[in-house]
């Protein structure tokens, strides 16, 4: 008997989801959209990125998604060390991956050659006490993935296979103008600790780089600058285009009772898009550019989200406050010398 929207068999629905696979409704859905009675599918692409998706040669199917919601675990003390927590680094890039690989599957359900515009949007749940001697294991991550499925022959994806890409539709229309194509999202994060580096330091009477900080920054980026190189050359690909690399740098206590000295932990996140040439590529001899479109707002000053005209800019606004809270400053500080 086929399987139909009320008689879902909730415990296979849960042990697929345990395997890393889909839930059975969203596979039956996922089924539906990929049928052959045409239906309205839904995207996350603009007005705009939806034309030049179309002009790439690429036709939207359906929007697409992946979560994961992940446990750290246990976490071992690493108080008193400096380097790479590859607990923590592990979890977010499994984390991530779980969440890539059902948007891979609903992609993979719909017929997909790939899946554009893809973004990748985070949350620390509940956070430990890591870094004070934590192993405490409390810290729960969220990944969500959310991304356009779209037929796209000129791609020569291998079957059942779709393409990940968080390129939008102005990108994939450049890159096929130029004779490139997508071959796969490339990601990787770092959690990376280093042991004394801030804090009362009778060395530190002038101004200078804190050399241990900056060590610390470049070595998170070579961590994971190596291991996205890693799988652009997995994807046979030629460069990685669009790539976001945030850095996050925090001041963190040592974890000693009495220690006056603090730690730093840096947090890298790289995602980017590796792409390669088109087989047989055959430039066009007329390419029409894309459109102009210019967004519109009337000239004056912004406050509280509303444009207030004739008045003095924010900046100025910004130097007045400044102004006014060092007034103030002085004014306590002449009260307690009375």
């Amino acid at each position: 008997m086929p399987l139909g929207p009320q008689n879902i068999d909730l415990r296979a629905s849960l042990q697929r989801v345990r395997q890393g696979g889909l839930p059975l409704r969203a596979e039956l859905r996922l089924r539906e959209e990929a049928g052959p009675n045409p239906h309205l599918f839904t995207s996350d692409l603009s007005v705009n990125e939806f034309v030049m998706t179309r002009q790439a040669g690429a036709s939207p199917i359906s929007q697409v998604m992946g979560s994961s919601i992940f446990h750290v675990g246990k976490i071992q003390d690493y108080k008193g060390a400096t380097g790479e927590v590859t607990v923590l680094s592990d979890a977010h890039r499994e984390a991530r991956r779980l969440a890539l690989s059902r948007i891979w599957q609903e992609a993979r359900a719909v017929g997909a050659h790939a899946v554009v515009g893809v973004r990748l949007a985070e949350r620390l749940v509940t956070k430990g006490a890591h870094g004070k001697g934590g192993d405490d294991g409390d810290e729960i991550l969220e990944f969500t993935v959310v991304g356009t499925a779209v037929h796209a022959p000129y791609l020569r994806a291998q079957p059942n296979n779709p393409i990940i890409s968080d390129l939008n539709g102005q990108d994939l229309w450049a890159l096929a103008s130029a004779g490139y194509q997508p071959c796969g999202l490339v990601y990787d994060y770092c959690h990376y600790h280093t042991w004394h580096v801030l804090g009362d330091n009778s060395s530190w009477s002038s101004a200078g780089e804190v050399q241990a900080a900056s060590r610390a920054i470049d070595a998170a980026r070579q961590l994971v600058e190596s291991r996205v190189e890693k799988q652009a050359r997995t994807h046979q690909a030629e460069f990685v285009v669009g790539q976001d690399i945030r850095i996050r740098v925090k001041e963190v206590p040592c974890g000693w009772r009495g220690c006056k000295l603090n730690d730093l932990d840096v947090d890298v996140f790289w995602i980017g898009t590796a792409v390669k040439r088109i087989a047989d590529f055959r430039p066009p001899t007329k390419l029409d550019p894309p459109p102009l479109v210019l967004g519109m707002m009337p000239l004056g000053a912004k406050r509280r989200g509303e444009i207030v005209e004739g008045e003095e800019s924010e900046s100025a606004d910004l130097e007045r406050e400044a102004r006014e809270e060092e007034e103030r400053a002085a004014e306590e500080d002449d009260k307690g010398e009375e």
